[in-house]
């Protein structure tokens, strides 16, 4: 019995003479390890101060509005508000605030179309691979998350970003034209099939909300071509309103997209 007490005494003064108390703490993704250093202490008049170390998960934004990318590379798919069509766009940055990007588009120009804004009928099919210089101006981080490696490192990653910016964009583009008119209806007969090449520009504005992976965003558009489509010179435009791409020297293009970056 003396033996058994004198052990619960020796282990009692050893648990309150101890220089460190660690405690860990286990979440669903990771553990974190506080740790009371009680060997390093500071005094004040006579009086032995405790020190404290202990982790912290409060995250400031120092960028601005300078903030890097959360990644170099976007895929997306853009809905083109005149015509409604769809292109494939591929983006990755160079810089942190400069990228390029590449896109493939398809429109298609039924007889509906046609009547609808010219004095002809038939149909035009139309591919572009628009190239596209972008410079982001302001780039803010708006949500940020902490992650703790094995080593207990502790790490911040940016969760969502508002993005904001100018594009330069040359836009080659491919007519596949086969237009007619009746003489009987107008004053004279038309009939043009065949491909036609030509090239516009436009320059744009636009923003993205991103978050860690997923995006969306939205640009417009307003542009010239480089020569206007030999086909457009012989077709009156009776609403010069809908389709710019098909009828106008001056092009104006808003769109809308939704991507993924990596």
């Amino acid at each position: 019995m003396r033996y058994t007490l004198a052990f619960i005494l020796i282990s009692a003064i050893c648990a309150f003479s101890q220089e460190r108390i660690i405690d860990t703490v286990y979440t669903n993704t990771h553990k974190v390890t506080y740790v009371v250093d009680t060997l390093n202490t500071a005094t004040e008049n006579g009086q032995s101060l405790e020190t404290k170390s202990e982790t912290t998960t409060a995250v400031k934004d120092t960028f601005g509005m300078s903030a890097p990318p959360n990644n170099l590379n976007k895929t997306s798919l853009l809905l083109i508000a005149q015509n409604l069509s769809f292109v494939l766009s591929y983006e990755r940055h160079f810089a942190d605030f400069w990228s390029f990007a590449i896109r493939f588009g398809y429109a298609g120009f039924d007889n509906m179309d046609i009547q609808k804004n010219t004095d002809a009928k038939g149909r035009i099919y139309t591919f572009s691979t628009p190239l596209i210089l972008r410079w982001y101006w302001g780039r803010r981080n708006t949500g940020e998350y902490n992650h703790i490696d094995a080593s207990g490192k502790n790490n911040i990653h940016p969760k969502s970003q508002i993005e904001a910016f100018l594009q330069a964009q040359v836009t080659p583009i491919y007519y596949n034209v086969d237009l007619h008119r009746d003489s009987s209806q107008y004053e004279s007969k038309l009939y043009l099939k065949g491909m036609e090449f030509t090239a516009f520009y436009t320059f744009g504005i636009g923003a993205n909300y991103c978050f860690q992976h997923f995006f969306f965003g939205s640009e417009i558009n307003i542009g010239s071509y480089f020569k206007r489509p030999k086909f457009q010179e012989q077709i009156s435009v009776s609403n010069s309103g809908n389709n710019t791409r098909l009828l106008k020297n001056v092009l104006v293009e808003s769109s809308i997209a939704i991507g993924w970056m990596f």
